[in-house]
């Protein structure tokens, strides 16, 4: 915890406590008060004063939040009108737990006796004297040396992590940003993100897809939003603020940014990154956020996991399309194009969208455990600086968007040689499995040929009365026109020994040309000869 800075005054009714708190979660702050105890805690600070005198709750005191400062200004009525409290600038003093700051020797200490004591008493007595008071220290604000490097919105903010490192563990990937320049991180961003793609993760997600699908299909409300404005519905009437947004919107503070124009185009480049993280949790949720939306929207976005800022809009692009294949739950080349146009799109629509989206990531990160942070940095400059934002940069940044085209070799990952590789090793997988089939149907059939074989050598074919079949003008079948030699006790079928008259073919069938010679199963056991014309012949 830390020991906000802090300083009080008084009048004759009321005690003033002014606490200096810039990155506190301010929804979650408590306030006790209790004869001469106060304590305030708003994550990630803790102030507890042993005051003067007495104070009391009964519905005068007030509490306000100055968001332009930082600050609280919390006012405690007295419990006895008048009365002076003394030393209130004796800071080191107030923070002092009640009780004696002089060295106590042990409570009990056992020389040498033959007495034996019982343990468990012994226990209950450290433990109802054991000083459960946390130190503090009074904070003094340190000035940020020349060269720190700058991050937060519009470069603004250097030295924020120097006393708030560990409290906010895992917020930002990059270590150190208060002692390692940008450059520094920038590299190191680009090696992790190297590290993390994972080759197996992203051919499972191409391969089976149908969840993804799914999330391809999903019409985000801005998308209808700008089919209105197509059929020249105004912006305004399409994009509607809800109630609550509004009541954001009214809490938010008033603010009025001196830009320097060398850092403006920054400004509007991580709006694209944090946007992007922004659609990509949107779709993949179909509109309904969770617990793990903070994370995909800080994991995505460089400018709030790696304080990165960036100077032309292909290195944004890329970023965005790298990080979206190397973290979330979907990694999927089609569905990340899928996002980027939903940033075109919201980018079209304007500033009013803009502000939406923006007002959803801030409702986010303050649900989010110690990301709240990040809204101080970036998320509530943005929420109001967006309002008055250039509209012609706006425009301008939307048709720049629509000609970006981030290809897959661009990536760094060798996605297209994995993916070409991935296709011939299924490819030749379905070639296998195919040549395995054809060998077992191979194989039947020769074994019910050799069954049929077997089956006509044992047949006797000594027929008296064989007659040939043929098609006959009028369409009837005539027999005994020709007959075949029977004696040889096999079938005398036997393509060498089988005579066929041509003669006795009708000359239409003639003209065809082919003529297939089945064996009937009905005329096997009589030996007879069904010749059948294929009138489906093509010459």
């Amino acid at each position: 915890m830390l020991t906000p800075a802090f300083g009080l005054s008084q009048n004759e009714e009321y005690l003033i406590i002014n606490i200096k708190a810039p990155f506190s979660k301010v929804a979650d702050t408590e306030i006790f008060i209790e004869e001469n105890d106060f304590k305030f805690y708003s994550k990630p600070y803790f102030l507890r004063l042993k005051l003067p005198g007495n104070i009391v709750e009964d519905g005068r005191e007030t509490a306000k939040y100055d968001s332009d400062n930082g600050t609280f200004l919390i006012t405690v009525p007295k419990e006895t009108r008048g009365q002076y409290f003394e030393g209130l600038d004796m800071l080191t003093k107030l923070l002092a737990p009640k009780g004696t700051t002089s060295a106590q020797a042990p409570l009990i200490q056992i020389l040498d006796s033959d007495d034996k004591v019982d343990d468990e008493v012994v226990q209950t007595e450290l433990e109802e004297t054991f000083d459960w008071f946390i130190e503090q220290i009074p904070y003094v604000e340190e000035e940020t040396p020349l060269g720190a490097p700058k991050y937060g919105f519009a470069m603004q903010r250097s030295g924020v992590f120097n006393r708030l490192q560990a409290e906010l563990s895992g917020v930002i990937d990059v270590k150190n940003p208060d002692t390692t320049p940008a450059g520094v991180w920038r590299k190191q961003r680009k090696q992790e993100e190297q590290e993390k793609f994972d080759q197996e993760h992203y051919l499972a997600d191409l391969y089976e897809d149908e969840a993804i699908q799914n999330l391809l299909s999903y019409k985000p409300p801005w998308s209808a939003e700008l089919q209105q404005v197509q059929r020249s519905i105004a912006v305004d009437d399409a994009v509607i603020l809800t109630e609550e947004e509004k009541e954001k919107l009214r809490k938010l503070p008033r603010k009025e940014y001196l830009i320097d124009d060398k850092v403006l185009p920054s400004v509007y480049l991580g709006l694209v990154d944090i946007i992007f993280a922004y659609a990509y949790d949107h779709r993949t949720t179909e509109g309904e956020k969770n617990v793990e939306s903070g994370w995909t929207i800080c994991k995505l976005s460089s400018t709030l996991s790696w304080l990165e800022c960036f100077s032309n809009l292909e290195d944004v692009s890329l970023s965005c399309m790298r990080r979206s294949l190397c973290y979330p739950l979907f990694r999927h080349w089609g569905l990340s194009q899928a996002v980027l146009q939903d940033v075109r799109q919201i980018f079209k629509l304007g500033q009013k969208r803009l502000l939406k989206c923006l007002l959803d990531i801030h409702s986010i990160m303050i649900d989010l455990d110690c990301h709240y942070i990040l809204n101080d940095l970036y998320i509530t400059d943005y929420c109001v600086w967006i309002q008055s934002a250039s509209k012609k940069r706006i425009e301008s940044l939307s048709v720049a968007l629509e000609k970006i085209n981030v290809e897959k070799d661009s990536m760094g990952f060798d996605i297209i040689e994995l993916e070409t590789a991935a296709r011939l090793s299924v490819e030749e997988s379905i070639n296998d499995m195919t040549h395995d089939l054809s060998n077992i149907d191979l194989s039947k059939k020769e074994e019910n040929s050799s069954a049929q074989d077997s089956d006509d050598n044992g047949t006797s074919s000594n027929s008296d009365d064989g007659t040939t079949s043929s098609n006959s003008d009028d369409g009837t079948t005539s027999s005994g026109d020709e007959s075949f030699d029977s004696d040889d006790t096999s079938t005398g079928f036997d393509d060498e020994s089988t005579d066929i008259d041509n003669e006795n073919i009708d000359s239409d069938s003639k003209d065809i040309g082919k003529c297939e010679v089945k064996t009937c199963d009905k005329y096997k056991s009589e030996g007879n000869v069904n010749i059948s014309v294929n009138e489906n012949y093509n010459k």
